[in-house]
Formats: C-alpha cells, sequence, structure tokens
C-alpha cells in the first residue's frame, strides 16, 4: 500500500490505499469538494514472469548482467515490460590473505526498470482509448558472500536499494461536463525510497539446467523461485 496524502501537489482525505497486486479495498478521497472511491487490490501474492538473463565474464573476476522481459500484451489489462543491467567483481583478490578463505565475496551493483501500460476505458468514442502509464525504476549496491559446493551455491547478501516510482494518465477527458482535452491528466513522481535490505538463497546447477530461490528481507519482503537454461 502506499499513503495517497503524499502526492505531489495535491491534498486527500483518508489514508492507505493498496497497490494493483495489494490486498484490501481503496480508500475513500477528497479532492475539491469532490469524493472519490480509490480502486481496491487484485490481491495477487505470486507472478509468474518469464525473464531472459544473460552474463559475460569479464577480466579479474568481473561479470556484466543483462535481464528482459519483452514488451508483454496481457489483453485489456495492457502491457508490461522490463529491462536491467548489472555489475558484480569478486573483491577478496584484492584482499593479501583474506583471499586464501575459501568463500567467494563480491560487490554487485544494477538498474532495473519496469515499465506498464494500462488501459482505461475511453471517455469518448471518437477519440482513442487513453492509458496510464506506470514506471518503477531501482538502482541497488551488494555484497554477496558465497560459497560452491560442487553444484550447489548457497548465498547471503546485504545491500541498499533506491527506488523511483512514476505514475501518469494520458489521453482527453472532459472536465465538468466541458469540451476540455487534456492529452496529460496528470503526472505524480513519488518521493525515491531507499532502504536496506538483506537476502539468503541459493543457485543448484544440474548439466544446463539451473534451479534457484532467493528470499529479500525488507520493507516489503519477497520470495522468489526461478528455473531455467544456463550455457557457458
Amino acid at each position: 500500500s502506499f499513503n495517497i496524502s503524499e502526492s505531489n501537489g495535491n491534498s486527500f482525505s483518508g489514508g492507505e490505499t493498496p497497490t494493483i497486486l495489494g490486498d484490501g479495498d481503496g480508500s475513500q478521497v477528497t479532492y475539491l469538494g469532490a469524493s472519490e472511491d480509490m480502486p481496491p487490490g487484485l490481491n495477487i501474492p505470486i507472478i509468474p514472469l518469464p525473464m531472459l538473463q544473460a552474463g559475460v565474464g569479464l577480466i579479474k573476476g568481473t561479470e556484466l548482467d543483462f535481464r528482459y522481459v519483452p514488451e508483454l500484451d496481457i489483453g485489456s489489462a495492457g502491457k508490461v515490460g522490463l529491462f536491467g543491467v548489472g555489475l558484480k567483481h569478486d573483491i577478496l583478490q584484492w584482499l593479501p590473505i583474506v583471499d586464501k578463505i575459501p568463500i567467494d565475496l563480491s560487490i554487485q551493483a544494477g538498474y532495473t526498470k519496469l515499465s506498464s501500460e494500462i488501459e482505461l476505458i475511453a471517455p469518448n468514442p471518437a477519440i482513442p482509448s487513453p492509458q496510464a502509464n506506470l514506471d518503477v525504476s531501482a538502482t541497488t549496491v551488494n555484497l554477496i558472500l558465497s560459497k560452491k559446493l560442487l553444484m550447489f551455491t548457497p548465498y547471503l547478501g546485504l545491500g541498499y536499494n533506491s527506488t523511483k516510482t512514476t505514475f501518469n494518465v494520458e489521453g482527453n477527458y472532459n472536465i465538468a461536463g466541458l469540451p476540455i482535452n487534456i492529452t496529460e491528466l496528470t503526472n505524480i513522481d513519488f518521493e525515491s525510497n531507499n532502504n536496506f535490505r538483506a537476502n539468503i538463497g541459493f543457485r543448484f546447477n544440474i548439466a544446463v539446467l539451473a534451479l534457484q530461490a532467493n528470499y529479500t528481507f525488507s520493507e516489503y519482503p519477497t520470495a522468489t523461485i526461478g528455473a531455467g537454461i544456463s550455457l557457458r
């Protein structure tokens, strides 16, 4: 959920309202004397998401990673896509004596952007359907401690995450019955959400099959399970 009273430049009554995937009924908000009910959350705790991920090994224990989800058309709900890039480097090699310890310690930095388009009901049949755009970008820096045991690699991580969310609605609307066309009804930049997080997980490789599981401890805890094909 998020606090709708913190929207830039606007003053609303009411408290928190669920996000799109959250649980619960929407709060009632009042703006300039007009009341409106916010939509309820969809209460979807699990999201299956196919993703292409590739890594390129560079010099001195450095790896460049990419992740990509092509724009997926989810029917009347709209479209969603994702792009991310990350860089990981082994830092134990630069520490005398410590580099003899049979573990791996890496620093990793990454950037991910999730873009989505949500189709709205056309306010005027003669005008193309408007849409809402929701973009979420995240930058993270992590320390990752891991140990490879044959095909099994457990790991622990500690990191810092910064997230920014932008929401806007595009289209043409009639305001109070007047034929006023507005191409951008609203544009809201939510304040960056900065927090520390920790995660624990493992990776299991059998030939080209890679299985992985991860749990992140943060303001919004998340659990992920993945399976894929790893080519080296």
